[in-house]
């Protein structure tokens, strides 16, 4: 691996780093005050030694929780992966499908078009495991061709699936076998309205040359229109006063309407010397159903920054502290102090899903205490307009 290339995967571990923080954590006091406020709904046996990673509700009689026990002081070392049920009246603890084995991690839910969802989980830094829930039972699926890592997944239908592997290529299941497409850029995330219209977004490096004063990588997205996977042209970003070294690329598309998808990320300095890097900026561009465009740079608490969860036609959670109203009113969502905790606590939310039917949404987490030594707890918690 060359040194622009090393350079590169620190850039984007850098920022797929602060665009997660986006759910991270923050401390609580007592003057926090709003009339919206998480309201905790269970935690989980076991400090410091579970790690919540994925929700999603089909109804509120259906959701599903998956988590990681771990051996403690050592949160690589997984004791056991688990998921979590509730029927409309309690949790029960669910295993996770035998095909998976007792070591997966970082697990994740995908709605399916025709019922049921599908799970993602990782084996290790390599491998994944897929398994379908129609309801009833799981249906494993094959293992994809050499074991990638899955950096972002799309299922319109048991036999109509898409994974990216955080590198160039993509991995298509039709329900009989996978299909590994070779792509011009590296792609780390995609989404798309129909399974003729998908959109995969991360990075290309424009230039050949090691000249530092030129922009090692710049935002890249790749189209798949039901045949082939075609190269769309983006706008290229670069700071006004011009660093050595500079870095963009994508970390999140939305697809909202054919003619209307999002596209996030960064534009950031890595430099060698001892010369300050430039702030970090935000990179923000639009599908409007010709070509990508820049908008404008996010303002204020409750600004576009990516994927929201809709609370209804009433509004929208933006981030795990702001709701942004129908209204347009930005609301500040308050976190609850755990009595349990002493001194300052630092509240984390890993995923927040909507209930489908009902004005609710949950999020999972943990609340640790903010000390030198800090323990901490697995939850989850709920909001209601």
């Amino acid at each position: 691996m060359n040194t622009r290339s090393v350079k590169v995967s620190v850039a984007l571990a850098a920022s797929m780093l602060l665009f997660v923080s986006v759910l991270a954590v923050r401390a609580l006091s007592d003057k926090d005050v709003s009339d919206l406020t998480w309201k905790y709904d269970k935690f989980f046996d076991g400090k410091g030694t579970i790690e919540l990673s994925a929700v999603m509700a089909t109804s509120d009689d259906d959701i599903w929780v998956a988590g990681t026990t771990r051996f403690p002081p050592e949160p690589a070392d997984a004791d056991g992966a688990f998921l979590q049920h509730y029927n409309g009246t309690r949790w029960q603890r669910r295993p996770m499908p035998a095909s998976f084995g007792d070591s997966v991690h970082d697990a994740r839910f995908d709605t399916v078009d025709s019922g049921g969802f599908l799970l993602t989980a990782s084996l290790n830094l390599n491998a994944v495991r897929m398994a379908h829930w129609d309801g009833t039972r799981w249906t494993a699926l094959p293992e994809l061709p050499n074991d990638p890592r899955a950096s972002d997944v799309r299922a319109f239908d048991t036999d109509d699936i898409w994974v990216l592997d955080d590198q160039s290529n993509a991995y298509h299941w039709d329900g009989t076998r996978w299909t590994a497409m070779k792509l011009p850029v590296t792609v780390t995330a995609l989404d798309g309205v129909a399974p003729d219209d998908l959109w995969a977004v991360g990075y290309h490096e424009p230039y050949d040359d090691d000249d530092p004063s030129l922009p090692f990588t710049q935002p890249a997205g790749v189209h798949w229109d039901g045949r082939a996977w075609k190269s769309a042209p983006m706008p290229e970003y670069r700071f006004k006063v011009w660093p050595t070294e500079p870095h963009a690329g994508l970390t999140e598309v939305v697809a909202l309407a054919k003619d209307d998808v999002r596209a996030y990320g960064y534009l950031a300095s890595y430099n060698e010397d001892d010369e300050p890097d430039p702030p970090d900026e935000d990179v923000r561009l639009r599908w409007n159903g010709t070509r990508w465009t820049k908008l404008p740079n996010a303002k204020g608490a409750c600004a576009d920054r990516g994927r929201t969860v809709r609370d209804g036609e009433r509004g929208a959670v933006v981030s795990p502290r702001r709701y942004l109203t129908a209204d347009g009113d930005c609301e500040t969502i308050a976190y609850p102090k755990l009595p349990s905790i002493k001194g300052k606590q630092w509240f984390r939310l890993n995923a927040i899903t909507a209930v489908p039917g009902t004005a609710k949404i949950l999020g999972i987490g943990s609340v640790a205490s903010a000390s030198s030594d800090p323990t901490y707890e697995a939850m989850i918690v709920s909001l209601k307009r």
